[in-house]
């Protein structure tokens, strides 16, 4: 498994460790996140304030993942 780092302002940071499962990592977080359709709309907020260094390699990650977990 490959890992890629994101870059947030502080403020989101903050933001995301109050609602992440004290006993969760970020990764599970954002995957339980993406997972659930009620949660799209808090990513939606959150549009802007993320710095990614290679989007469509992401994009390409989240797309394979999404077809891993459909089948």
């Amino acid at each position: 498994m490959t890992a890629k780092t994101i870059t947030i302002r502080e403020d989101i940071y903050k933001m995301l460790l109050s609602i992440k499962g004290s006993n969760e990592s970020f990764s599970n977080f954002f995957e339980r996140l993406v997972k659930s359709r009620r949660n799209i709309d808090k990513l939606k907020e959150l549009r802007g304030s993320v710095e990614f260094r290679n989007k469509e390699a992401l994009l390409k990650e989240l797309s394979d993942k999404r077809k891993e977990i459909r089948y």
